[in-house]
């Protein structure tokens, strides 16, 4: 690069170091030859050197000088112009060369503190690939998550605000579960493994704030009582106050009722909660929803549910002309995710299917928000397409009622209980259920046969006579074997007595279980009710281990044996399936999804 008389030349850092200035210009070599200003401080003193052998080289004469901004040392090495003021200027320099030493004592401080934190996530790195090697699916995925938040985690903001909605189906169909959603609600804002001790434990130096909005919400048909909201006078719908949410889900989930088809309005309820307006409605942080319901969206019922009359009354269109897309739409706009809690999996697959597909197809969903399935009932009672559906297209209920001389006292309270019954399966939405009675004492015969619930006879011809069980076991089992395809069988055995026949029948009903696990893939629901005292306990027990589904209930007069029936028909056992279980599953499912899309982003 020449050096010429009357010429300026800039350059960057770079060029201090390799590059040679020939100066051929004898007025620039007589009036002291080339001159380099430095106008920076360099971290490295071989560097500086550089700079200052670009001049006066191969014998030539040459000068050096540098001229510095305060704002520069102060931006680059953190002292001010005020501390070198304190300083005699003929000792800047040396000044200078401390300044740049102690900077590079803090530089290699934080070199050695990176290589440490580099060497620590390759060490979890390595320990996760051999955790995967192992098999161990728990601790790779504890050591996944960790490593990921290692690398990901910005700074954690001082306190985070969440909004969660509670979307909650209260509907007749819901009635099993209504007191399940209850403790799933309570053990979430109430309990021991609340949300925000949870969060509290993972973030202890974050103070969290959560805000919760109710809906319960029944299909379109219920007119004004389509819709009932937790709303303040101010027109908002949110509180920090736990107590107020839970009472109103408490009272939404006491009722359940309306719902005239198997499928309900959830799009038309994520709508409507998605354009709550208020000033203080979704302004939190983070928003999520969470709809807890057993049944599918209109228009995605499963397949199998043609089967069945008075299945979907607006499958072509929402009469409001919703769709999944413009309610996934408003979650987007707003930044909220879905928590989808079902309590009938395979009733609402398609449901969480559509909705996922159209947060992943979304061009405004920049953030990735989206659903997350949350299965409410255990992995055995989840119901496929090609299954019942639990208050859907499904039960064919055959009473087998002991009709002998010792009965003839308790008779109206067994017609009593058998109704009762009945009208619970009402309130379920069960519409499509079928019924069949069969009454014996010494013989057996079949007073109902197939009756859709509604056409079910409310009375009970009364027979009398001795008591036999195996010609009941036989016609029972004759009438669970006729019953069609969409539906599947179960039986509620009830006898005060004891017969001789009683190995016989149970040989009957093992011999029916068979049939229904090869075509229907689990046990009969067996149920055997011992009324009274007269009873023989090991003879209806042999009857109940004919299936794995067997139990055996206890009724002392008629008012326990409407107890009995009407627990049957509420499918008790699985609305009350470890509450508190699925509770923790719930909690633990919201802490991850917001420990891996907030604090891990």
């Amino acid at each position: 690069m020449l050096a010429t008389a009357g010429h300026i030349t800039l350059s960057t850092a770079v060029f201090g170091r390799g590059t040679d200035f020939f100066c051929k210009d004898e007025g620039v070599e007589k009036n002291g030859g080339v001159h380099i200003m430095q106008t920076f401080l360099s971290e490295e003193i071989s560097e500086e050197v550089q700079i200052q052998g670009r001049t006066a080289r191969q014998g030539k004469r040459g000068s050096y000088q540098m001229i510095l901004l305060d704002s520069d040392l102060e931006l680059d090495f953190e002292v001010s112009a005020a501390e070198k003021d304190k300083v005699p200027k003929k000792q800047w320099y040396d000044w200078l060369c401390n300044v740049r030493s102690t900077h590079h004592r803090k530089q290699c401080l934080l070199i050695e503190k990176n290589l440490e934190e580099a060497t620590e996530k390759d060490m979890m790195t390595h320990e996760y690939f051999d955790s995967l090697l192992a098999h161990n699916e728990a601790k790779s995925k504890e050591q996944f998550r960790n490593l990921y938040q290692s690398i990901k985690k910005p700074p954690a903001p001082s306190s985070v605000c969440i909004d969660l909605a509670l979307l909650i189906d209260a509907t007749g169909s819901m009635a099993p579960y209504a007191q399940s959603a209850v403790s799933v609600v309570k053990s979430l804002l109430c309990g021991q493994s609340t949300l925000t001790s949870k969060l509290s434990l993972n973030f202890p130096e974050i103070d969290f704030e959560l805000r919760i909005g109710c809906l319960g919400f029944r299909d379109i048909d219920d007119g004004s009582n389509q819709f009932t909201e937790l709303k303040f006078n101010d027109g908002s719908h949110f509180t920090h106050d736990v107590s107020i949410a839970f009472d109103f889900v408490k009272r939404v989930c006491a009722t359940p009722s309306g719902g005239f088809d198997l499928a309900e309005d959830a799009i038309g309820a994520l709508q409507h909660c998605a354009n709550w307006q208020n000033d203080d409605d979704w302004t939190s942080d983070i928003k999520f929803m969470m709809l807890l319901s057993d049944a599918p969206a209109h228009g995605l019922l499963p397949k199998t549910s043609k089967l069945v009359n008075n299945a979907d009354s607006y499958s072509v269109r929402h009469p409001d002309g919703l769709t999944t897309h413009s309610a996934v739409t408003s979650m987007v706009s707003k930044d909220i995710d879905l928590f989808f809690c079902s309590f009938n999996p395979g009733a609402t697959a398609r449901t969480e299917d559509e909705l996922s597909m159209h947060f992943q197809s979304h061009p405004d969903n920049v953030a990735e928000h989206g659903v997350t399935r949350i299965p409410m009932v255990p992995t055995g009672a989840i119901v496929s397409d090609s299954s019942s559906m639990i208050g859907g297209y499904g039960q064919h209920t055959i009473f087998v009622l002991d009709e002998s001389g010792s009965m003839s006292l308790f008779w109206s309270g067994v017609v009593a209980a058998y109704n009762q019954y009945i009208a619970k399966r009402k309130q379920s939405q069960s519409d499509s259920d079928l019924v069949s009675v069969v009454q014996f004492d010494s013989g057996a015969r079949t007073t109902v046969r197939q009756q859709p619930l509604s056409a079910a006879p409310e009375h009970l011809s009364y027979q009398g006579g001795c008591t036999a069980f195996y010609p009941a076991a036989t016609k029972a089992c004759k009438l669970a074997r006729e019953t069609p395809q969409s539906h599947t069988p179960a039986i509620i055995f009830m006898s005060d007595g004891q017969a001789d026949d009683a190995s016989y029948a149970a040989r009957e009903f093992l011999s029916l279980n068979d049939d229904v696990l090869e075509h229907q893939k689990k046990s009969l629901e067996l149920h055997v009710i011992a009324f009274g005292s007269g009873t023989n306990a090991a003879q209806l027990q042999q009857i109940a281990d004919a299936s794995r589904n067997g139990k055996v209930h206890s009724s002392s007069d008629c008012a326990e044996l409407a107890n009995v029936f009407v627990n049957i028909a509420t499918t008790q056992n699985v609305a009350t399936f470890l509450e508190s279980e699925i509770a923790k599953r719930i909690s633990d499912a919201v802490s991850d999804k917001l420990s891996l899309e907030y604090f891990g982003s």
